[in-house]
C-alpha cells in the first residue's frame, strides 16, 4: 500500500518540482546549505577541541617532581606570553634604568680587572632590594623567572664576587702591597656580609601537617637555598631540630627517601596507640596524628640527647626553637647562645606543649658531668600549647611597656600573655637577620596568606605565533642584506611585531578577581582575630583556624618575609590521611611532596633575594677557615 502511493503520487510530486524549479534557487540553496555545514563543524570543533593552556594547568597539578614542573611551567608561559613580558626589561615596579647602569658598571670593572671600583660599587649598592628588584609583584607573572635584566644583574654581582675571591691570591700589584689587597677584600667580604643581612627559615607548628616542613626543607637544600640560620615550633622545631643536628652526609638521605630511612623504627617502643578511635581522639583533642607522633619518636632517636651547643659545633646551623613558658626564667628563644646546656628533645616537647605528648613537660640541661638534670627542677613551669598563645602577640615587633611580674613568681598562664617581647625579635638581634622565610603547614591559610605570591593566568590573552619568520628575517637586516624594498618589507614588519609585544609585555593593571579574593580574605581574617580575643573559639577551632603568623606580619615590609603555604586543595582532597592507621610510611612521603610543591613556585623570587647573601657567607667562610 505504502510503496503504491509512493510510485503514484510522492515521486511524480518530487519530479514535478525538480525539474521546474530554476537553476538560482538551486543556488541559494547550495550557499545556506554550506553555511550551515560551516557552523555546524564550527560549533563540533569548539566543544571537542583542547586548550592547551588548561591541558597544561590540569598536568601542573600532577606532577611530581622538579624538572616535570619547570619543563610544564615553561610551556605555560609561552602560552600566556610571560616569556616575551620576560624578555621587556621595561617596568614601573623596579628601576630598569639604575640596573642596567650598575650592570655595565660592575662589568666594565671586572673585565678591566679593576677590584678597587668593584668593591666601591658593591660596598655602596649591596642591599637586597637593590633598584626593587625584591618586590613580589614582579614574581608572579612569569613561573620560571621574572624579568631577564634582574637576572642579568643578580648573575653579574656574583661573577663579581668570585672574581674578587680569585684575585685574593693572584694580585698583580707590587709585592709590598699584596698583603694590604688581600686584607681589604677579606674586609670587604666580611663588612658586606654584615651589612646585607642574613635570612632565616621559620618552621612555624602545623601539627596535623607538620611533615610539610620537611618537604620545604627538601626543596630549598637541594636547590641551594636553605639558610644556616632555622627556627620552628612544635612539629616544625622537631623538623628543625633534625636537619640543624645531622651533617650534610647523614641529612641527604633522610631527604631524598625518609620512608626507606623509617622503616626500620622501633614501632613498639613509642607511645602510639593504633586503635582507630584513640587516632581520632588524638587527631581532634591533641591534633596531632599518628604520622606526626611517629616521626616525633624518629627525630628523638635519632638526634639522641643532643645539646644546642653540641649540634652547632656540629654543623654550623643555628638552631632555634620557640616556647613559651609561664615563667621568665626560661627564655623564649632557644639557641646555642641563649641556652647551649639544654637537650634539644625536651625543647621540641617544650615547644609542643604541655599536655600534649605529656603532662609532665620539663627542659633539661647537661651539667659540668655531662649529667642530664632538670633546668629548674624547684619550679613548677608549664607551657602553652603555640594556639592557646594570645593571638594579638607581635611577633616581629620591638617589645613595648609591659608589668613585671617576676619578682610575684606566679605561674599562671595569664603572664606569658604579658610577655610582649616576640621570640624573634632576639632572632634579629643575635644573627643580624632582616629576612624570613616563613613555613605555615596549615593548608586552610593559603588563600588568607598568599594571595600575593599567586600566579595569575589571564596575563596573556594575546597569542603570538611560534613560526612567525619576523625573527629570522631581523638576522638578514644585521648580515647586511642590500635589497632595499626587502628591508624595508622586513622592517615595518618589525615594528608591528614590537608594537604588539609591547601591547602584552607591559605591566598588568587592576586585577579586580584579585583584588576581591584578598578583601574577603582579610575580613575572613579579621573576624577570627576578633572571635578569638572575646574568647569565642574553642581549642579545637583554634587548632585550625589560629597559626602563630600574627595578622600584623601583615605590616611588614613585603621585602622582608617570603611565607610558603601548601595549597588548599590537599586539605580538602587528603584530609583522610591524618586518620590513616596503618599507612604511615606511605603518608609521610606524600605531605613531604606537598611541602615541596609549595616551594617550587618561589624559587625565582628565593633566588633574587638570598643568593647574593649565600655567596658572600661562603666566600667569607672559606677565608676565615684559611686564617
Amino acid at each position: 500500500m505504502c510503496d503504491r502511493l509512493v510510485e503514484q503520487f510522492i515521486l511524480p510530486i518530487l519530479s514535478f518540482i525538480i525539474n521546474h524549479t530554476p537553476s538560482f534557487i538551486w543556488a541559494i540553496l547550495d550557499f545556506f546549505t554550506d553555511i550551515c555545514f560551516f557552523w555546524v563543524k564550527r560549533i563540533y570543533h569548539f566543544y571537542n577541541s583542547k586548550d592547551p593552556l588548561k591541558e597544561y594547568l590540569k598536568y601542573l597539578n600532577n606532577v611530581n617532581s622538579y624538572n616535570n614542573w619547570k619543563k610544564t611551567v615553561a610551556e605555560i608561559d609561552k602560552l600566556t606570553n610571560m616569556d616575551l613580558w620576560r624578555q621587556n626589561f621595561i617596568s614601573k615596579h623596579y628601576d630598569y634604568i639604575l640596573i642596567n647602569d650598575r650592570i655595565k658598571l660592575l662589568r666594565e670593572a671586572r673585565l678591566n680587572e679593576n677590584s678597587q671600583l668593584i668593591m666601591s660599587l658593591l660596598r655602596s649598592g649591596l642591599i637586597r632590594n637593590f633598584g626593587g628588584i625584591a618586590q613580589k609583584r614582579l614574581y608572579i607573572k612569569a613561573y620560571v623567572g621574572t624579568k631577564f635584566k634582574i637576572e642579568e644583574y643578580i648573575e653579574e654581582v656574583l661573577s663579581c664576587l668570585n672574581y674578587l675571591n680569585e684575585s685574593i691570591n693572584n694580585e698583580k700589584e707590587n709585592e709590598e702591597f699584596i698583603m694590604n689587597a688581600k686584607q681589604l677584600k677579606l674586609d670587604f667580604f666580611h663588612d658586606a656580609r654584615q651589612s646585607f643581612g642574613c635570612t632565616a627559615l621559620l618552621l612555624q607548628g602545623g601539627s596535623l601537617f607538620g611533615l610539610c616542613h620537611l618537604g620545604v626543607v627538601k626543596a630549598l637544600y637541594f636547590k641551594g637555598l636553605l639558610p644556616r640560620i632555622i627556627g620552628g615550633s612544635a612539629v616544625g622545631a622537631a623538623v628543625a631540630s633534625l636537619v640543624c643536628t645531622l651533617t650534610d652526609q647523614e641529612l641527604i638521605p633522610i631527604l631524598i627517601s625518609i620512608a626507606d630511612v623509617m622503616k626500620n623504627i622501633d614501632r613498639l617502643n613509642h607511645d602510639v596507640d593504633e586503635r582507630y578511635g584513640n587516632v581520632i581522639e588524638n587527631v581532634v583533642k591533641k591534633g596531632y596524628s599518628q604520622d606526626i607522633l611517629i616521626f616525633l619518636k624518629f627525630v628523638r632517636d635519632t638526634i639522641g640527647d643532643l645539646t644546642f651547643e653540641e649540634a652547632y659545633l656540629k654543623t654550623e646551623k643555628v638552631l632555634n626553637i620557640v616556647v613559651h613558658p609561664t615563667h621568665q626564667s626560661v627564655p623564649s628563644l632557644l639557641n646555642y647562645i641563649t641556652a647551649p646546656n639544654v637537650i634539644i628533645w625536651t625543647a621540641i616537647y617544650a615547644s609542643i606543649g604541655t599536655g600534649v605528648l605529656s603532662d609532665n613537660v620539663q627542659i633539661y640541661v647537661k651539667d659540668f658531668n655531662n649529667n642530664i638534670v632538670p633546668k629548674n627542677p624547684d619550679m613548677n613551669i608549664t607551657f602553652l600549647k603555640p594556639q592557646d598563645v594570645n593571638y594579638s602577640q607581635q611577633y616581629f615587633n620591638y617589645p613595648s611597656k609591659k608589668k613585671d611580674d617576676s619578682h610575684r613568681g606566679t605561674t599562671k598562664s595569664e603572664n606569658a600573655h604579658l610577655k610582649d617581647d616576640s621570640p624573634y625579635t632576639r632572632l634579629t638581634e643575635l644573627f643580624n637577620v632582616n629576612h624570613f622565610i616563613i613555613s605555615l603547614a596549615r593548608p586552610y591559610l593559603a588563600p588568607l596568606i598568599s594571595n600575593d605570591l599567586k600566579h595569575y593566568h589571564s596575563y596573556g590573552k594575546v597569542r603570538y605565533n611560534d613560526n612567525t619568520s619576523t625573527k629570522t628575517k631581523l638576522l638578514d637586516i644585521h648580515s647586511g642584506s642590500n635589497d632595499t624594498s626587502r628591508t624595508a618589507a622586513i622592517f615595518e614588519k618589525t615594528q608591528t611585531y614590537i608594537v604588539d609585544v609591547e601591547n602584552y609585555t607591559k605591566d598588568t593593571g587592576y586585577n579586580l578577581v584579585k583584588h576581591l579574593k584578598n578583601i574577603i580574605g582579610l575580613e575572613i581574617q579579621h573576624r577570627l582575630v576578633v572571635m578569638n580575643k572575646l574568647g569565642l573559639l574553642n581549642d579545637v577551632m583554634k587548632r585550625f583556624f589560629i597559626d602563630e603568623k600574627p595578622s600584623s606580619l601583615q605590616a611588614l615590609s613585603s621585602i622582608r618575609e617570603v611565607t610558603i603555604v601548601p595549597e588548599l586543595k590537599y586539605l580538602v582532597k587528603d584530609f583522610g590521611r591524618v586518620f590513616d592507621v596503618h599507612k604511615t610510611m606511605e603518608n609521610i612521603p606524600y605531605w613531604v611532596l606537598v611541602g615541596e610543591r609549595s616551594v617550587w613556585p618561589l624559587f625565582p623570587l628565593l633566588w633574587t633575594r638570598c643568593s647574593i647573601e649565600f655567596a658572600l657567607d661562603d666566600l667569607y667562610n672559606i677565608h676565615r677557615k684559611k686564617g
